[in-house]
């Protein structure tokens, strides 16, 4: 009877604790098991974005290397051109050795060729760059299997072979481009550029390596090419084939809760895998699906304890006071009376309250002695939470005019517009005075400024911004673009200051203040497009609406950009990077992706100067790369272009001293041997020069030709000894280097204007009239 008494007396109270204690234990379950699907969801999901993105990223990076290979075969083809030379229907001992050369130095431009086969149909004859064979007939050369595709017509003269029989003896796989030759006409020839394949995906595909998946790669036929272990080789084959053949990039969860992501390359049409079993992944979430259980665990077993506890101590003296405040003296008389300190508890609550109100009164006549001396920097921190959003929320609803007339703000915010201004660096902020000499100035423009404008004006925490909230009048929505400009103008009258303004809308209330800050933001964005100075409303930011999500990479202009470079074309380097320039306005590119693409861009191009020998910081400076500088397209455009003419300047220059030593050697060389019958490519040979190079050069410098000049040299000669009469004309061709007189006496005759005779005749009569005068006197 005690106990059932106890439950009865206490049923509210076990209520209370049952329903609070099944709240609780539900409110965990439902937020454990939603906590849980989703990380494990999640986790999934960004190991498929993740796999995705480190696929593609070295999908390219493999690209850039394939169009390195395929760049070396395109060259090869006009190259061997001009070494391909024939005797008697074969191949001449000159270019054998040429070609030969040739190939081993192309070989050496990527470390991922291993060899490479210069094929002539017609001559039966196969040149290699392989240590073992140089040089072999086609018809009985080992390494056969290629020979079929370049006999077949196909739609294009590049083609990708991939395992196909390689070295015999070894028994492996090669893979191989063949460039077919000639590019126009009927294919007499090829050049086959074997791969190291797995060196190259060994070395990028484990850059980013996925230590939770499997990664292979596939040829365009599904045949594989790589993979990182066995398992994941006998893996592909219980896959979908149907998915995996899309010529896109994509993933799916197969039946045996493998993650499959994959990529295809666009070059060669190989496709790039990752496999990730889903319950690896899953294994990692054990830990949270522990920690999710002890911390349910535990928050149960403290809540319910806190509930007991609770209920305990604040029910009956909470009951007791209730009862004791509504005149509770008719309370039942079997319920305990309160205790002594909770009979006082009323008392100390009006003690309590009677002292805070004493406390306010003080700390109220303190905060208004505070705001009278601080107003202008809590107005500033108040006005700076407004446009943040963080001064208005649905407790302070309905105390903005107080807040207004407190601070004493001159704005109402029934009708206003936000101007952000940024302050573009100028000479007059970056002397020896620094940042105070900034600020005071700063502060000092914001009290010339408060002056003259109906609204607020202060500065925002980033350097050079300063911000106006300024009262719009009625039917004058222009009056925001007048004051900007009357701002500029006297800003650069008084300061020689340049600022770009970015403008809101008009707007209504003062929770509008976030929104029209965000658009002046917004709005002062655009000036990387727009350039520095000018004033930017908002009503233009939706047709110049940026993409920030996009990732652009101009890669075909960039290769020719830096191909204009290394040929030091100035005006086509300028045009490319003008089309870049209007490719990413075009393209609405963000600014982070702007950075970024000016930053590589620049990168590639000291690269270049680099690799010529150049040393960056005598012809580019100490910094050539300052992003303080490069805030505007214009600014990326014309530090490009100042770059690429640094650098096509410092190349020329090099050139020409180069150029000259080669004349210098070549004229010495002419001037001591041009008796020895000696001829264009003996010139050539000696200053280590080609014959087309070496035409080109003493022609641009000395205006003839070196035939002339060698012609020019031996009449020289011809005419001295033609002055001295013991020297017959037999003599006179064998010294200067002529087997037959017939031809010398054409060429003595269209040069000088008469036949040797006639010259010699001539010279002689010439000397005795001199002799005759000398016997005379």
């Amino acid at each position: 009877m005690p106990s059932l008494q106890l439950i009865r007396n206490r049923s509210l109270f076990v209520k209370l604790l049952l329903s609070m204690t099944a709240i609780v234990i539900v409110t965990v379950i439902l937020i454990s098991s939603v906590t849980y699907t989703i990380s494990a969801d999640t986790s999934i999901q960004n190991s498929i974005e993740y796999n995705q993105s480190i696929m593609e990223q070295q999908r390219e990076l493999i690209h850039k290397e394939l169009y390195a290979i395929q760049n070396i075969a395109s060259s090869m083809v006009m190259t061997q051109s001009y070494l391909y030379h024939k005797i008697n229907d074969k191949l001449s001992v000159s270019s054998l050795i040429d070609l030969t050369r040739f190939l081993e130095e192309q070989q050496k431009l990527s470390p991922y060729i291993d060899s490479i086969y210069l094929v002539y149909n017609k001559l039966d004859l196969i040149l290699t760059s392989r240590s073992d064979m140089k040089m072999s007939p086609l018809s009985s050369f080992t390494d056969r299997s290629w020979m079929t595709v370049m006999n077949e017509d196909t739609a294009n003269r590049t083609v990708w072979l991939t395992n196909r029989p390689g070295n015999a003896a070894k028994g492996t796989l090669a893979t191989s481009l063949m460039q077919k030759m000639p590019l126009i006409g009927p294919v007499d020839g090829a050049i086959v550029i074997n791969l190291k394949l797995d060196v190259l995906f060994k070395e990028y595909l484990s850059h980013y390596h996925n230590k939770k998946g499997l990664t292979l790669v596939l040829g365009s036929n599904g045949e594989p090419l790589y993979s990182e272990t066995e398992e994941a080789a006998a893996l592909i084959g219980k896959f979908d084939q149907s998915v995996l053949s899309a010529p896109e990039s994509g993933s799916y969860v197969d039946d045996r809760h493998w993650i499959v992501t994959y990529t295809t390359s666009s070059v060669t049409g190989w496709k790039f895998v990752n496999l990730t079993k889903r319950s690896v992944l899953l294994q990692g979430l054990n830990r949270i699906k522990m920690i999710v259980a002890a911390i349910s665990a535990i928050y149960v077993t403290v809540a319910i304890v806190l509930l007991i506890y609770i209920s305990q101590r604040l029910y009956r003296p909470l009951k007791s006071v209730l009862a004791y405040i509504s005149g509770g003296e008719r309370a039942n008389p079997e319920a305990s009376l309160p205790a002594a300190d909770e009979a006082s508890f009323i008392q100390m609550a009006f003690e309590r309250l009677r002292h805070s109100r004493e406390t306010i009164l003080s700390e109220k006549e303190r905060v208004e002695t505070l705001l009278g001396d601080n107003r202008s920097a809590i107005k500033e921190k108040y006005l700076s939470d407004l446009i943040k959003g963080r001064a208005i929320s649905q407790q302070s609803s309905g105390l903005e005019k107080d807040a207004a007339e407190l601070l004493g703000l001159k704005l109402d915010f029934e009708r206003f517009a936000i101007l952000t201004i940024e302050l573009e660096e100028q000479s007059l902020l970056n002397d020896s005075t620094g940042n105070l000499h900034f600020h005071l100035f700063q502060y000092g423009l914001i009290e010339e400024i408060g002056l003259e404008i109906d609204g607020e004006i202060f500065a925002r925490d980033d350097e050079r911004i300063l911000i106006i909230m300024l009262a719009v009048p009625a039917n004058q929505d222009d009056f925001p673009v007048e004051l900007a400009r009357k701002l500029q103008s006297n800003m650069e009258s008084r300061y020689s200051i340049m600022a770009t303004i970015g403008l809101s809308r008009i707007h209504a209330g003062v929770q509008s203040a976030q929104s029209a800050y965000e658009e002046s933001v917004e709005a002062l964005s655009l000036k990387m497009y727009v350039g520095k100075g000018e004033i930017v409303p908002y009503t233009i930011v939706s047709s110049w609406k940026q993409d920030e999500e996009t990732y652009f990479y101009p890669y075909e202009l960039e290769t020719k950009l830096l191909q204009a470079l290394l040929q030091l074309h100035e005006e086509e380097c300028a045009e490319t990077i003008s089309r870049i320039t209007k490719e990413v306005t075009a393209r609405r590119l963000g600014k982070a992706n702007v950075q970024q693409l000016f930053f590589q861009l620049s990168g590639e191009i000291v690269k270049t100067l680099v690799q010529t020998g150049g040393d960056m910081t005598a012809v580019l400076g100490d910094r050539p790369f300052v992003p303080s500088d490069i805030q505007t397209l214009r600014d990326m455009e014309a530090r490009l272009m100042e770059m690429c003419a640094q650098i096509i300047a410092h190349n020329r220059e090099k050139r020409l001293k180069l150029n000259d030593m080669t004349l210098q050697l070549a004229t010495e060389f002419m001037e001591k041997n041009y008796n020895n019958n000696i001829t264009i490519e003996t010139v050539a040979g000696h200053v280590q020069r080609s014959t087309s190079f070496l035409s080109r050069i003493f022609k641009e410098t000395t205006g003839t030709t070196i035939n002339d000049h060698l012609i020019h040299l031996r009449i020289k000669r011809a005419c001295e000894l033609l002055r001295q009469p013991k020297y017959s004309l037999e003599d006179i061709c064998r010294e200067i280097g002529y087997a037959n007189v017939s031809y010398f006496s054409k060429l003595f005759k269209s040069r000088m204007g008469s036949t040797p005779g006639q010259y010699r005749l001539l010279q002689t009569v010439d000397q005795v009239p001199a002799g005759g005068m000398g016997d005379s006197e």
